[in-house]
């Protein structure tokens, strides 16, 4: 075990003081009472004088309670009743010196801008014109110990206004401290939120991705089978086959989804990513609805990042997506072309056979782009004027560090 060093009752009381400032001054306003009560003249009300004095000490003592609140009101105090101490008491005592050391000191804590060096000499000519005008027993008109004797008060008060510098320069510190630990605070609130934003955001195209595809796989697949029920059994049984499947596979990807929003103590199994070496599969399920597509891959597939990988792969699945929704039967090329540090995408369908299309939101689009946005890629959609039909061109770059 580790010793500890004995703490003494200062130690414990100066956490307590540290945090509560008023019960300081309180602690402070009573050690002024008691040396302004073991000083001369005594306090008592027998003589005029020594009620003045009684009075001086409960002034400087009330003075001391408002150094923090009204610092100047308090310094002014102290300075006319020091100078009626100066009236009626012969001598110079502990009782004013303590004063002038709290009022040096109080200066450098409280006090602002002019105020600051303007007080602190006030106190510095005041304590040196006391000095100089008391009488001293047993220096009589010797001027030299008078003036060593000044020059020990002004140490005594250079002493107090230094240490209040330090303490205002620990309480700067500490405030200061305390400010860019809110603003962190602050900072990182807002990046949580921010990043929460982005979160739902990322999965809300997910979700658009993965529902899209699949139910408007799974129409085309039902439209299928219902025109091949009577015609064609057997391509009526696929079609319902792939539909099973689809929704299935859906239903996967939408739990791995809400799976991700589960917490640390319930942790979720998900599959993996979707990436480029997906879309063989992609595809086959789409011709199994009879929509002709042709696929081809220039370059490594193993060479795109993840991310990049499944960008692409969602608006590939998007673009095909789309192309089976609005141009039904149509013939739709994929192409992909890998290079060191980018990826193109291509998607292109032939004109649809029949005039009418179905409405879509433009969500699908808007999601592709900021897909490609976030990567700091492009992305153009719109009309092909070679095949007639509609294509969606992206180039996605990454960089390898």
């Amino acid at each position: 075990m580790e010793a500890r060093a004995p703490s003494s009752p200062v130690d414990g009381l100066r956490p307590v003081l540290r945090g509560h400032p008023r019960l300081a001054d309180a602690g402070c306003a009573v050690i002024v009472v008691l040396i302004g009560a073991v000083s001369a003249p005594t306090i008592s009300f027998a003589a005029p004088a020594q009620v003045v004095y009684a009075i001086v000490v409960a002034g400087c003592s009330l003075a001391v309670l408002l150094r923090r609140s009204r610092p100047i009101l308090a310094l002014s105090i102290m300075a006319v009743l020091l100078a009626v101490h100066l009236l009626i008491v012969a001598r110079p005592g502990l009782f004013p010196g303590v004063i002038c050391l709290i009022a040096a000191y109080t200066t450098q804590t409280q006090l602002a801008g002019p105020w600051r060096w303007g007080v602190l000499a006030g106190t510095y000519v005041g304590a040196t014109v006391g000095v100089a005008m008391s009488p001293i027993p047993g220096l009589g008109e010797d001027w030299r110990s008078r003036g060593l004797m000044i020059a020990a008060v002004g140490t005594a008060l250079t002493v107090a206004a230094l240490t209040g510098v330090v303490r205002r320069n620990a309480r700067d510190r500490y405030d200061l401290a305390v400010e860019r630990a809110r603003a962190l605070e602050a900072q990182q609130a807002s990046e949580q939120r921010l990043a929460a934003v982005e979160e739902r955001a990322r999965i809300a195209r997910e979700m658009h991705d993965i529902l899209g595809h699949s139910l408007n796989t799974i129409a085309v697949q039902a439209e299928g089978a219902r025109y091949a029920l009577h015609t064609d059994p057997d391509r009526a049984d696929r079609a319902l086959a792939d539909i099973g499947q689809l929704s299935r596979a859906a239903v996967n990807e939408v739990r791995d989804l809400i799976d991700v929003l589960r917490t640390e103590n319930d942790p979720a199994t998900t599959q993996p990513t979707p990436t480029l070496r997906d879309l063989p599969s992609l595809i086959g399920t789409l011709q199994r609805a009879g929509t002709p597509i042709r696929l081809r891959i220039d370059g490594e597939v193993n060479d795109v990042p993840g991310h990049v990988g499944l960008a692409a792969y969602r608006i590939i699945q998007e673009s095909l997506t789309n192309a089976i929704t609005h141009a039904d039967g149509a013939p739709v090329v994929v192409r992909t072309t890998i290079d060191d540090h980018s990826l193109d995408v291509l998607v292109s369908n032939g004109r649809p056979n029949h005039t009418g299309t179905r409405p879509g939101s433009g969500h699908g689009l808007i999601g592709m782009r900021e897909r490609v946005l976030a990567l700091g890629g492009t992305l153009d959609a719109g009309p092909d004027p070679a095949t007639g039909g509609w294509r969606v061109t992206a180039h996605l770059p990454w960089s390898r560090r």
